[in-house]
This record gives structure tokens, C-alpha cells and sequence, in this order.
């Protein structure tokens, strides 16, 4: 089976980066191992407990289309973890006895993934995916038909457009720290006030906490929100722009794009 991550849609990409950092933040580590799926690896996969030896696992049949895993909106996971105290994980990627996959299927579904965990016919608590066409395919398929019709799609969207948009009262607080009006919606002028205040980004300033804050709630690791611009921000800022395709510095001074991303703006 396809284990390749980047074949899977650019927004499922970045909320498994995000479930993977809030994961760890709560002591569960867990790894990937289910992506993209062919027509002949979904079928294959139907066979089992069927026409095969093993038992029954899915109700798809790849010429259906009706796996989330042939359309690139699904990923499985396994843990990476040393559940029963042996000294080795390899037997425990998924000994769910202390309930870790229902943990981490709680983490998924607060940051915007569907969880398997809930569905009825044929429980699937590895499995994560894009809700917004529903827990099934056929919506897919209505407005598709094919999958390759679906990531074709895809490239009509830029990468920095799959970035969440940042709450309310996050550009609420910015506003306050800049002293433009306050809206809870982010404008030109706030743009153009971070742009101006972020001119000396070594040093400490009165926005940088809300930015390490955004940072880390994108899935960026940036150190403790401190205040301060230092290296753990740089390199959450490097990360952030090659993941928007723009030229990696680890300052954000120059381009108005990376606080497009982060204030939530249209970039084109």
C-alpha cells in the first residue's frame, strides 16, 4: 500500500504536521502509515476475508471509488509508542489498551479531521480524513466522478491558501499590541502596521507573543511565547515559508506574503 504523504491532499498534509505536534504535546506519538490507494490496492484490500485468506476490513471496492483513501482525503496512523513496557514498539502500533486511538482521535476532530472511531459499520479507529464532503465519497463522486478529476482540482488551489485562518481574537489581540481599530478582522493597515513594527525582528517587541502563537497553532514548533524573536522563531518562520513557496529566510520583513499566511489574508 502507498505510503507517500505528499500524494495526499495539501490540506490533509498540513493538519497531520498539526496533529502530530499536538499529539506530542500530550505525550502520544504516533506515525503514519495508510495515504494515497490505488484502484488495484483497494481491491486487493476488499478481497481480504472475501476471496482472500484474513479478515474483512473495508466495504469498498476500488472500482467504486468508494474508499477516502483513493481520493487522497484519508491517512492511518499507528503508534509509536512502547504501550505494554517491553522495551519495544513495534509490537504495540496498535495496542489500543490504555485508549490512545480514541485520544488522538479527540485531538484530530478538534483540529478539523473526521475520525474513523465514530463511524458505525465497521469501526476505524486508525483512520483520519477531510470532513467537508462528508464521511463517505459521494459527494466526491457526484461533483468528480474519478479521483484523478479530483486532484486535478488541487492545483487550482496555492499551497498557501490551505493554511486555517487565524481567530478573531487572535487578530483582536494584534490590533490591541498595534493600536489600529479593533475588528477581529485583519486588514491592509494591519498588514502594513506588522510589516512597519517588524522591521528589527531581532528584537523584542509587543507582537511577537501573537506570532508564536499563530506559529503554533499552524503546527510550527517556535519555543516557549516569550516575546522574543530568536532562533526557535526563525526556524519556524524558515519552515513556514518553504511549506508557502516562497523564498525560505527565517525573517519576515520583507515579504508580505508570510504575514498574509499569518494574519489570515488573501495572498493573491
Amino acid at each position: 500500500m502507498a505510503r507517500n504523504i505528499t500524494q495526499l491532499h495539501p490540506q490533509l498534509q498540513e493538519k497531520w504536521k498539526l496533529l502530530v505536534k499536538k499529539c506530542e504535546e500530550q505525550g502520544l506519538y504516533i506515525k503514519y502509515s495508510e495515504c494515497l490507494r490505488t484502484k488495484e490496492e483497494q481491491d486487493a484490500l476488499y478481497a481480504q476475508g472475501r476471496t482472500k485468506p484474513g479478515s474483512i476490513v473495508t466495504n469498498a471496492k476500488g472500482s467504486s471509488y468508494s474508499s477516502q483513501h483513493q481520493w487522497g482525503i484519508a491517512i492511518d496512523f499507528f503508534l509509536d509508542m512502547d504501550i505494554d513496557g517491553d522495551g519495544s514498539k513495534s509490537d504495540d502500533a496498535f495496542n489500543d489498551s490504555k485508549k490512545h486511538f480514541e485520544k488522538v482521535g479527540k485531538i484530530a476532530k478538534s483540529i478539523g479531521l473526521g475520525w474513523g472511531g465514530d463511524w458505525t459499520s465497521i469501526v476505524d479507529t486508525p483512520h483520519l480524513y477531510l470532513p467537508q464532503w462528508g464521511s463517505t465519497t459521494t459527494k466526491l463522486k457526484q461533483q468528480y466522478s474519478t479521483p484523478d478529476k479530483f486532484f486535478k482540482s488541487w492545483k487550482k488551489t496555492s499551497t498557501v491558501n490551505t493554511f486555517k485562518k487565524p481567530s478573531s481574537n487572535w487578530i483582536r489581540n494584534v490590533q490591541k499590541k498595534l493600536g489600529v481599530k479593533v475588528t477581529g478582522v485583519a486588514t491592509q493597515e494591519l498588514l502594513e502596521k506588522t510589516i512597519k513594527l517588524s522591521r528589527n525582528t531581532n528584537s523584542k517587541h509587543t507582537v511577537v507573543k501573537q506570532v508564536q502563537n499563530r506559529l503554533k497553532s499552524l503546527g510550527y514548533n517556535c519555543g516557549d511565547t516569550d516575546g522574543i524573536y530568536g532562533i526557535k522563531v526563525e526556524k519556524a518562520i524558515y519552515e513556514l515559508q518553504k511549506d508557502i513557496g516562497i523564498k525560505p529566510e527565517g525573517y519576515i520583513s520583507k515579504g508580505q506574503t508570510t504575514w498574509k499566511v499569518l494574519l489570515g489574508l488573501k495572498t493573491k
